[in-house]
This record gives structure tokens, C-alpha cells and sequence, in this order.
């Protein structure tokens, strides 16, 4: 189960609506509008890739709050549900469930820099995050394969690897041609947020989003809704153009041409854009072929300041399943590979970058071609490579031999979507994929010593406090190391959304009721996880792999990874167990121990 920007599988989409009109004029020229010449001339182009928080705390309560107020103003639509509520209701719950120290919210990252500040949480900033555990530290594929592809088109990028890292004034000190916004890893709030810095910095120069959350939100093109279009104008003024396409970059070679031309971008496909009445223009659409070879990073051509210990390797696109709780087979209805000696070329040019420690394969199911994956796994031990790796898998294509294969290569975590400890529920999923599948799953990565994470959603239409507790009951029996769950997010663009009548689904994101229950009663069960669970462990909002990946890059065992998310549970269940006036002694003990671990 792939997971991206705290969204659960393929890129769920939360539209937020009701931003004030932006006054700038497009900097994109159309048939009436050319450019300066002076500007036209910069090959420069910035790329921003994703927007990790420097302050976990403030991005959480910033979150919270853009969901209730979206509530606020979607609750006319749905007039037997009252959604702000709900959301409430759900944020309570949610929030019961994580850690709070000094008053703030704590992921396991952030108790550790709070043990190793002496009890403090210290301020995190873009010049000394570098020397604090976090996720901001961290890359993404998506910026450096436009490096790679902008570079080979005659751009020159600059790729902002972290926006929250970024300063914007010395970014802009030779303006470039033109600001990409990725909205792979960040949401249309921050889009809104990033693009409105950048105009006011630099008014002339055009900014352009792109990447798989564009294309979800703008896919219907001139059948929006009057409420969605008046969602988009908030963007007027602040994105010159959107690409509306899930690949995406031909698109976007193709529109900086035209701004470097100063031609019109009515001819460029996939364009979403806003007219001089300020209204949202759509381009013809043209889909972009999938070259999987092509896609392959010269890692060699990568200056070293994009490069870090743990890197992202893709090597296919697509997904055989038709699971009914996701979207992404609507992205890449078809599965496409890498050739195996491309993937050998560009696996060997990382090995002998010396600095490379763990790649990432980000796949979507890395595991489901079992033929493929035998003779990629043989591929790289017969190389020796000297990383580890980790991956996205499904439980039913791995068998014994796999697995003792994945850690002969240098396997070291496995992400696996698990989605239900119920088997009725995973059949209403359309999950293809039986318990007994999953225990097995789970028994071989152990045997081998590879680290594994479940992912379940809860809450999914059929679901009762029975088929919860089968879940409960599944993780405990499991010897699952580690396990995330998932509220239930409804959107119309999952395959279930077609059976809303039946199913009586109705709501928005994680406000909802169907038949046999709500998000209410689902998010109280979620929160009774940490409790109810004692041997498996998670860290709430955040991503267990992502923590570990980072954790083994510092060094740290893959025993003492186990031991800083159990104290990490202990410290939590002993807090919130406190009445006022006892004593917070066991907590003391386990800050102590905390504090012996913590390098």
C-alpha cells in the first residue's frame, strides 16, 4: 500500500475550497499576451518537490483546522449528515491516540530531538534541521527525475528538495523562467500557500503545478462543478498553469517553450489555465505515452547536493489490482517495467556512488510479477551491491524462496497492504487476498529477518466493531513487527463510491456514514489501537518506514528502532493513564531510558 504526503493509498485527494481571488495577472503569455524578451531568454527553472514540516506540532493543528473549516462549507451538500461534527468528532479521536508532550504533539522523531535537547523541544529551522532527526532532511524521486529530464531538454533546474528548507530570496536572485510546483508530496492548501510566496517575491514569473494530485482535482476538465470551479479561482493569479496529466512532462517541456518562445499556450495539451475574465481554460487532452526506460536517473549526472544516504528507485508503473477503496489504477491502468539491464545500469551507478546506503524502491507493488521479481532480486545479488533496500509488497505473491531471495539482496523492510484482519471486509474490498495469505506473508519476513509494516483501514463500508476486532485480534496473533492504521477517506473517485447508494455512503474525506457505522465510531475504535495492541507498533500520523529508513541511515539497529517505537507506546499509555495529582513516575523511567538510546 503506497502512502504519500499522509494520504492513504494512490493519492487521495483533499480539495480544500474557498480562497480569496489573488490579483496578479497570468505571467504566462497567450495569444494576446507576450512576454518580455529579457525573461524569455532564462533557461532557469525551479522545481519544488515536496513540503515536509519543520514543526510537526503546527503542521498537525494547521491540518485539523483547514478539515473543519472545509466542513463548514461543504455541509450544505450533504443535508442529513452534519459534517462539521463529524469532523470534529473524528479530530478528538484522532488526537487521543497520539503522543502530546509540553503541550505538543510528538512523533517518535520529535521525542527523540525532545530526550537529546534535555527535556526540550528545540526550535527546528532550516539551517540546523540538518542537525536533528526529521523527515525534512529526507528526497524525493519526483525532484530529481525533473532534474534529470529538464537537463536533458536544455533547462537548467534548481530543484528545492524541501520547500520548508527553501529560501525563496535566494532562489530568485537570477529569475528563472519558471517555478514547477510537484503536488506528488504536497497538498492543493500548500500549493495555494507556495505559489502566493512566490508571486509576491516574483510577480513575473509563471508558475506552473503539476503531478498526480493536479490531475485527480482537474481531471473533469469543464464538467466541474460551479463549486469546484469557484475552488480553482482562488488560484487565479497565483498558478499561471496547471498539467493536467499523470505523467506530465512532455506537457510541461512543451509549455516552457512556448513561455521561452513567447507564443500563446493555447496549442500545448493537458493545460488547465485561467483567461484574462479570470475563468479556467482547459487544453485538448493528449495522453502521454509510458516509456518506463526512459525514466531511468543517470545518478552519476546527479550533483551531489540532491543526493543523500537512502534514495528512490522506481522501477515499474501501474497496478494489476482493482482494489475499491483506491485510485491509482485509474492513474496507470496498465503495468509497465524497466528493462532489467536498464534497471541494472542505473542500480550500479548508485552503487558506486560511494555515499548511498539504502534505496527505496517506490513501486506500487514491487512483489506482484513474481517472475520479474525473482530475476531482480538474482540480478542484484549476483551485482553485490552495497545498499540495503526496502519496498512496497503484497502479501500473496510472496513465497519461501522470495523471501529468502529479498534478504539475500539486501532487503531490510517491507511495506505490505494488508488493509483488514477481516476476511468479510477484505472481500468487500475486492482485495484479492486471504488472511491466511497475510499471516503467512508476515511469517516468511520474520523467518528472514526482514522487517515488516501492515497497513489497515478502518472503517470501511461493511465494517462493524466485530470486523474490528478481528483486525485487533489478527495484528496480535500476527508477530507483525509494525502496523499503521487508516481511517476510512471517502472520494468519489474510488471504484466504491459506485455502490453509495446501496452501501448508504455518504460524506466527504474522513466525515462519513454508511450502513453499519460512521467516522465517529470508526476513529473511536482507531484510537483504542495502541491500547488494544502490545507487540506491534506505530506512530500515529506518521510513517513508520519513513522513521525507520531515516533511523538505519543514523545508524541505529533494527533492535533499538523496535525499542525506541515501544518506549515510545509505554511513555504514551503511561501519560495518558495519569489521573491529575499522581505521580509521573513511569514516565520519568521510560524518558530515562529514552535518554541512554537516543545518540
Amino acid at each position: 500500500m503506497q502512502h504519500i504526503n499522509g494520504l492513504t493509498k494512490k493519492m487521495i485527494i483533499d480539495i480544500d475550497f474557498g480562497f480569496a481571488y489573488h490579483a496578479h495577472k497570468s505571467s504566462i503569455p497567450t495569444a494576446t499576451h507576450t512576454r518580455p524578451k529579457s525573461i524569455l531568454k532564462q533557461p532557469k527553472v525551479i522545481v519544488i518537490a515536496q513540503n515536509q514540516p519543520l514543526d510537526n506540532d503546527a503542521h498537525l493543528r494547521r491540518k485539523l483546522a483547514d478539515a473543519e473549516a472545509r466542513a463548514e462549507r461543504q455541509s450544505h451538500r450533504f443535508p442529513g449528515l452534519d459534517l462539521p461534527a463529524l469532523q470534529k468528532e473524528v479530530h478528538r479521536n484522532l488526537l487521543s491516540s497520539l503522543l502530546f508532550l509540553d503541550g505538543r504533539y510528538m512523533d517518535l522523531l520529535d521525542l527523540m530531538n525532545y530526550v537529546k535537547n534535555g527535556r526540550r523541544m528545540p526550535e527546528i529551522t532550516p539551517e540546523n534541521v540538518s542537525r536533528h532527526y526529521s523527515l525534512a532532511n529526507s528526497v524525493t524521486l519526483n525532484g530529481i527525475y525533473l532534474y534529470r529530464y529538464l537537463s536533458s531538454h536544455g533547462y537548467d533546474p534548481i530543484i528545492v528538495q524541501n520547500y520548508a528548507t527553501a529560501d525563496l530570496h535566494d532562489l530568485f536572485v537570477e529569475e528563472p523562467l519558471a517555478v514547477c510546483i510537484s503536488s506528488n508530496f504536497i497538498f492543493m492548501n500548500d500549493i495555494h500557500e507556495i505559489a502566493g510566496a512566490i508571486k509576491d517575491l516574483a510577480p513575473h514569473v509563471p508558475v506552473i503545478a503539476g503531478g498526480m494530485l493536479i490531475k485527480k482535482v482537474l481531471n473533469a476538465g469543464d464538467r466541474f462543478s460551479q463549486q469546484t470551479l469557484d475552488f480553482m479561482a482562488g488560484f487565479c493569479g497565483r498558478v499561471d498553469a496547471f498539467v493536467v496529466e499523470a505523467m506530465g512532462e512532455a506537457t510541461l517541456v512543451r509549455l516552457l517553450a512556448a513561455i521561452r518562445e513567447g507564443r500563446g499556450i493555447e496549442s500545448v495539451p493537458n493545460l488547465a489555465y485561467f483567461n484574462q475574465q479570470g475563468r479556467m481554460v482547459f487544453t485538448p487532452r493528449e495522453a502521454e505515452e509510458i516509456h518506463m526506460d526512459e525514466t531511468a536517473i543517470e545518478w552519476d549526472r546527479i550533483p551531489m547536493q540532491y543526493l543523500r544516504p537512502i534514495l528512490p528507485v522506481n522501477t515499474s508503473r501501474g497496478c494489476f489490482y482493482r482494489c475499491r477503496f483506491c485510485t491509482y489504477h485509474w492513474l496507470f491502468p496498465e503495468v509497465h517495467y524497466k528493462s532489467m539491464d536498464v534497471l541494472k545500469q542505473e542500480l550500479k551507478k548508485i552503487d558506486t556512488l560511494g555515499v548511498v546506503r539504502h534505496v527505496r524502491f517506490t513501486d506500487d507493488n514491487f512483489t506482484a510479477n513474481k517472475g520479474r521479481m525473482k530475476a531482480v532480486l538474482e540480478m542484484m545479488i549476483a551485482e553485490g551491491f552495497g545498499f540495503s533496500w526496502s519496498s512496497f509488497a503484497r502479501a500473496s505473491a510472496l513465497r519461501p524462496d522470495l523471501a529468502r531471495l529479498m534478504k539475500s539482496s539486501g532487503c531490510e523492510f517491507v511495506d505490505l497492504g494488508l488493509e483488514s484482519g477481516s476476511q468479510t471486509i477484505l472481500n468487500a474490498m475486492d482485495k484479492r487476498l486471504k488472511k491466511e495469505q497475510s499471516l503467512e506473508a508476515i511469517r516468511m519476513l520474520n523467518d528472514e529477518g526482514i522487517e515488516s509494516r501492515g497497513s489497515f483501514i478502518v472503517g470501511y463500508p461493511g465494517e462493524t466493531e466485530a470486523t474490528f476486532s478481528e483486525t485487533i485480534e489478527f495484528i496480535n496473533q500476527s508477530g507483525l513487527p509494525y502496523y499503521h492504521p487508516y481511517l476510512f477517506y471517502y472520494t468519489g473517485n474510488t471504484l466504491v463510491h459506485q455502490d453509495r447508494e446501496c452501501l448508504g455512503l455518504q460524506g466527504l474525506g474522513l466525515a462519513w456514514r454508511h450502513h453499519t457505522m460512521d467516522s465517529g465510531l470508526a476513529s473511536r475504535l482507531m484510537a483504542r489501537m495502541p491500547e488494544q495492541i502490545n507487540r506491534s507498533f506505530t506512530d500515529g500520523q506518521a510513517y513508520v518506514e519513513e522513521i525507520y529508513k531515516l533511523l538505519r541511515g543514523e545508524g541505529y539497529s533494527q533492535e533499538e528502532i523496535r525499542e525506541l517505537f515501544r518506549l515510545k507506546r509505554a511513555l504514551q499509555l503511561s501519560i495518558k493513564g495519569v489521573r491529575p495529582g499522581e505521580s509521573h513516575s513511569k514516565a520519568e523511567t521510560i524518558l530515562s531510558k529514552l535518554e541512554t538510546l537516543v545518540r
